[in-house]
């Protein structure tokens, strides 16, 4: 993949030391270029996984989290990453029990630390500067010729199948062992100064030793229902949505607990058209008044909805919005000549997804005869315009 090194955010990063902890940042921080001048890159040799241990009361942290996102959306360097939120507010809130356990294996106790394939690289702080230079370098070493592929299949009710084939390419037996994140894209829990975390890990579909003979593939699948799992706060899973989940495999070989491959999976979920709005209001008025229509429309993948309005008399609303999924909104309209209109009224997705037509019959009166909710739309008009008149009609 050839990529180009991008302007990122710098964040000013206080630490006391490699071996001690981050301390929260108070002061405003401005964005700086990136002064490495462009370099263009060779392909990687694999996609690089990053594992970054963070927590929730970290400043510098929040500033890290926004860098490297930056630095994946860019779409410049072929890597995925995972923040494991290691604390929630205070040294001595525990988060995620896995978290912290993969905290210790590495020894980390700075915060931001980030692990890049498996501790080939090591970021301490927030070192911006370093981003480029230390992906590419993992991203052009000589690895094992291990190919892999991952699946997630949603079952409803916070639960989905999740399964893995890797291939040995080489010649000699494989050993290592795999470690699977499963994230939320946008994460619940948020960062010191209130953005939410990108990719925050919540438990492992896999995590366990592999060995895999030459030319040989290893499968393996499991179930994972997040109603049965919670982080240390007793915040249960079964909450998660299905566009909101991505897991990332990454490959570790025995002989220096490095990457040797990473794949990630999101789930394909089926977009559905919205509803036909429904729209409320009165079916009947008189010529040139105006009158209020109220129109809403639920859409099954709860994405936002733009509406296109037709009156009937060739006046149309054409294609405004958007309005979240369930939103209701008001519009008013006036009818100059006598006659019966129909309101319709579809709404489109996110996806350009359209529904059908929504529709409401007004009878604007084509004859002499008034009927009775029209006379008493009249008198109501006139006690308004001569307070008397209501004074004269109680005393009849």
């Amino acid at each position: 993949m050839k990529a180009t090194i991008t302007t990122l955010i710098i964040g000013l990063i206080i630490l006391s030391g490699l071996g001690a902890s981050a301390i929260q940042n108070t002061e405003n921080i401005t964005t700086e270029p990136n002064q490495t001048n462009p370099t263009e890159l060779d392909d990687y040799t694999h996609t690089v996984f990053i594992e970054v241990a963070t927590a929730q009361f970290c400043g510098p942290c929040h500033y890290w989290n926004q860098n490297l996102y930056s630095a994946y959306s860019s779409g410049d360097y072929d890597f995925q990453y995972v923040e494991m939120v290691v604390y929630a507010w205070s040294w001595t809130d525990i988060l995620n029990q896995d978290a912290y356990n993969w905290n210790n294996l590495y020894g980390i106790s700075a915060y931001p630390t980030s692990i890049m394939d498996g501790n080939y690289k090591t970021i301490v702080g927030g070192n911006v500067n370093q981003l480029p230079n230390f992906l590419n370098s993992c991203g052009s070493r000589t690895v094992a010729d291990i190919d892999a592929t991952m699946t997630i299949t949603w079952l409803g009710d916070a639960t989905m199948q999740i399964d893995i084939a890797i291939t040995n390419n080489e010649a000699t037996t494989y050993n290592g062992y795999i470690r699977a994140p499963i994230t939320e894209i946008t994460s619940r829990y948020e960062t010191a100064y209130g953005d939410h975390y990108h990719f925050g890990f919540l438990a492992y579909a896999f995590n366990k030793d592999i060995s895999i003979n030459a030319g040989d593939t290893y499968t393996d699948s499991i179930t994972w229902n997040g109603n049965d799992h919670e982080d240390n706060h007793g915040t249960n899973f079964g909450d998660i949505t299905a566009n909101n989940i991505q897991v990332t495999l990454g490959i570790f070989n025995d002989n220096d607990g490095f990457v040797d491959e990473t794949v990630a999976a999101r789930i394909e979920t089926a977009n559905d058209p919205p509803a036909a709005p429904q729209i409320t209001g009165p079916s009947e008025g008189i010529p040139g008044e105006t009158y209020n229509f109220t129109f809403t429309a639920e859409d099954a993948n709860n994405d936002d909805l733009y509406f296109y309005i037709d009156w009937g008399d060739g006046n149309i609303e054409d294609w405004f919005g958007p309005y979240a999924s369930g939103e209701s909104f008001t519009l008013n309209h006036t009818w100059q000549e006598k006659d019966t209109y129909t309101v319709r009224a579809k709404a489109k997705d996110t996806s350009d997804a359209e529904s059908g037509w929504g529709e409401l019959d007004v009878k604007i009166p084509v004859s002499n005869d008034i009927t009775l909710p029209l006379i008493y739309q009249l008198i109501q008009r006139l006690i308004q315009r001569f307070p008397l008149l209501s004074l004269l009609l109680s005393m009849n």
